[in-house]
Formats: C-alpha cells, structure tokens, sequence
C-alpha cells in the first residue's frame, strides 16, 4: 500500500486559505489581463491554422545535388519546340518551303536509328506568323557500376533538302528560291525548351520555357550539346502522419554551343547539316525537399507566441503579489487595531499617500506616516513562519507560569465529548441542537463553541454580549478598559 501511495503521480498538496474566501489571491485587474492574453492566444491560434489552411505559411526548403535515375521523370508533354524565326510575313520559312528539313536520330544502346522527317505542327507561335515542330521526346536510361547513364539520346539536324527524306509528290525548293532565303537577314531557328517547377507557396505546377538560337548559314554549321536538367521534389506536405510525395520535372539545361565548317559536320553526319541539336540528360540533378509545417511545426509556432504572451503574467503575480500583502498587512492591523477600519487613505498614481482621514476627521499626515511606518514593520515582521513559531513558544512559556507540567500532560488527554440524543429522544422542534451539550451546566465542561470563540468567526459575529457589571469591573478592568464599540 504504501508502494502505491509512492507511485501515486497524481499527488496534490495542501494549499492553506489566506481567508474564509479565497486559497490564491486574484485580483480584477488579473483577470482582465487573463481574458486578453487568453483571447489572444485564441486568435493567433486560429489565425495560424487559417494560413496553414490557404497555404500561406512557407515550407523549409532545402536543395541538394542528387544522383537520380529518373524512373519519375515527367516527359509526357511537349518537351522540345522548334521555329524559324519570322519577323515579318513576308520572309521565307525554309521548312514550310522544303528548303531545309528537320531530322531526328536517337540512339538506342549505343546504336543510331534511321533519320526520321519532322513534320511540321499546326500549332503556332504567339504571334501567330511560324508553326512550331514538334519532335517526340525519347530518353532512355542504364546503371552501370553504380552510375546512371543515358542509352537513348536525340539528335535533331537541320539539313539541306534532299528528296530521299521527302513524300512521294513532294519536291524540294528551287535554286532560285533557296538564294533568295539565304540573302535575307537574320536567317535564325529557335529551340525552345518547355519546364516544370513546383510552386512551393501551394505545391502547385507551373510552366516555363527558354529559347535557344541557331544561325543558318551556307557556309557554317552550328550546333547546340544540351544537357538537360532535372528537379527531384520530395514533398513533405502530411498533417501528422504520412509518407513524402516525390516528383520529377525536367527544369533547366546547360547548352555548349559550337560553330563548327560545313565539312567538318558532313564527315561527321554523312549529311549536309547546317544546325545540329545533340539532347542528353545532365548526370547531376537538383533535389528539392519541401517540408511544410505539420502538427508539430504549428503547434510550436504558436506555443512560441503564446508563451511571449504569458511572460507578462509574470508582471501579474508581482503586481498580485504587492497587493496581497497590503491586502494581508492591512487585515493584520485590523486585528490589533479593530478601528482602523474607519480610516481612508488616498493615493495618487504613484502610491503615495497623499490624504488620511478618520471618521471623516482629516488627520495629520507626518504623525500618520509615522504610525503606519511602525505598525507596517511591526505586521510584516509576523508573515515570518519563524516568528510564528516563535510567538507560539512565548504563549507556551506563559502558560507554563501558570499551570503545572502534570496539567500540560494532562491536557493530551482531554477533548470535546458527542451528546448525541437517540431516535426517540430527539426533538424536531429544537430551534438551535447542540451535540456536545450535558445535562449538568458545570462550566468546566468543554462544548462545540470551544471550537472557534477565539477564531475570526466568532469575532465577525453580532452577538450581543452583556455588559460587565459594575461590581466586577474592578475585576475585569482589562477587558472593560480595551472594549470596542
């Protein structure tokens, strides 16, 4: 049993009443102070999971370079564009006009494909005047040695028409119109690259795109290596519990551009290329980690606050504090001093005393301050448990100068004895019973009102005591001298 009452974790000691009303001191002006902290420590708290709710509050994001092997890259949408470049209406498009055509080549385990003819889209640029082509994209990837490498790359060229890469009744340009292209300015094929990023305000997917530059010359051959880039998004976004989402988005390149002879690229292509597009995948990606807040997170952001917001109960209890001891020094005063009650003090802003008044009589406030200097020192001296204590062995002392160490034994072994009537006996009508009340009225026997006369109760009561009679005033001239009316 014992073991038990040790282990109890629910324990609660006993806390001692300042008064018959209240064990803590609590003040109005507390109380408001609660009200406020607690309204508002209600209001960020909503306020918070509000913004959580409209994802308003920032994730941690963090980036890293990570090796990945792109089983999750999304490449199922229009990745790679090709345009000429059309300033004006009336320039030549030497693929609409079959003067150049553009191929694509991929490899597959480090073997090349057949040249295949790009066809030429429907979809427009946003200006409306050139029509974008549209490669398909096929990327393919091995381990090999704990290194991820690319089997499948792409290759697109631009080269001169030749009718072996044509339909059946199609036919190539005229010599006369293939001068005519080559004298106009800016003769340039634009490479446009299509991204996709997480927005981390809301995780939500957005778009971009970035335009690379050819020039089309005779005389040159230009080519651009592309290396593209890709995001890994780890998102971390459950409320409690929950596994991470991971997405992959193709979101950059690096281009190495090369201005290389006509000869140079024929003997390396078997083809008269003016433009050459080499797309591979980058061997170091990007890993993004969006970790928004979860439960845990919010409950700390609050808590932070909420916890600035409590340090000013600290200014509370200090102020709590002052005035319970005024509250308690001022009752002790009244205990000594029962017609201190009728005095009113008043006190500016700074706690000064600046008026006293007794019985409406205005008093003389040096002679006032003196006294109350005195007695406040007097009364404080008294919330010491020492001096308690020690207060408590001068009335042991001088008990003991009167009675017998015998009687002090004695007096173990005396208490207030029950009276109790049985069922017969006991009279409904009996305005006031008393349980401890005898038969004999020998004021030597202990009854319940030896319980609390010389408690506060029985001061605070109206009872009408009779007057000390005048032949045993001489007797009991202390009490007489001391009474207060």
């Amino acid at each position: 049993m014992n073991f038990l009452r040790q282990a109890d974790f629910f324990g609660i000691p006993f806390i001692q009443q300042i008064d018959l009303k209240q064990s803590i001191y609590k003040s109005a002006f507390g109380g408001l102070v609660t009200l406020l902290i607690f309204s508002a420590s209600v209001a960020y708290s909503i306020w918070v999971l509000y913004l959580w709710q409209i994802n308003q509050l920032s994730p941690k994001i963090s980036n890293s370079i990570y090796k990945s092997d792109f089983k999750l890259l999304d490449m199922n949408y229009d990745i790679i564009k090709l345009y000429f470049w059309r300033f004006d209406q009336d320039m030549i498009d030497p693929f609409e006009e079959k003067i150049l055509l553009p191929l694509v080549m991929y490899t597959t385990n480090f073997s090349f494909t057949e040249l295949e003819t790009l066809e030429i889209s429907n979809e427009t640029t946003i200006d409306g005047i050139s029509k974008f082509i549209i490669p398909k994209m096929r990327l393919a990837f091995q381990e090999f040695n704990g290194e991820i490498f690319t089997t499948t790359e792409m290759y697109i060229q631009i080269v001169k028409c030749s009718e072996i890469y044509l339909k059946p009744n199609e036919k190539c340009a005229s010599q006369e119109l293939i001068d005519k292209f080559y004298k106009q300015s800016l003769n340039i094929a634009v490479l446009q690259i299509h991204y996709k990023q997480l927005n981390s305000k809301d995780c939500s997917e957005q778009t971009s795109v970035q335009e690379f530059y050819i020039q089309l010359e005779q005389q040159n051959c230009y080519t651009l290596n592309t290396f593209l880039q890709s995001s890994f998004y780890e998102i971390r976004d459950s409320f409690l519990f929950g596994s991470p989402r991971y997405i992959e988005y193709i979101n950059g390149a690096l281009i190495q551009p090369q201005t290389n002879s006509i000869e140079y690229c024929k003997l390396a292509y078997d083809n008269d290329v003016l433009g050459l597009i080499y797309i591979v995948m980058k061997g170091n990606q990007v890993k993004t980690i969006f970790e928004y807040p979860h439960a845990g997170d919010l409950l700390a952001n609050i808590g932070s606050i909420v916890s600035v917001l409590f340090m000013i109960k600290y200014l509370i209890i200090i102020i709590n504090q002052y005035f319970l001891n005024n509250q308690i020094i001022k009752q002790l005063i009244e205990l000594y001093y029962p017609e201190y009650k009728h005095i009113t003090i008043q006190k500016n802003w700074k706690r000064q005393i600046k008026l006293v008044k007794y019985q409406n009589n205005q008093v003389d406030l040096k002679e006032f301050q003196s006294f109350y200097e005195k007695i406040y020192d007097q009364m404080k001296s008294k919330f010491s448990f020492i001096n308690l204590l020690y207060e408590i062995s001068r009335i042991q002392l001088l008990i003991r100068s009167t009675k017998s160490r015998e009687e002090f034994r004695k007096s173990h072994q005396i208490g207030i004895k029950l009276n109790f009537s049985n069922e017969k006996e006991f009279n409904f009508s009996a305005a006031k019973p008393s349980f401890t009340q005898r038969a004999c009225s020998n004021p030597l026997y202990l009854t319940d009102e030896e319980v609390d006369i010389l408690s506060l109760n029985e001061r605070t009561r109206e009872i009408n005591y009779d007057k000390i009679p005048d032949e045993l005033s001489e007797q009991n001239d202390f009490y007489e001298i001391n009474k207060i009316t």
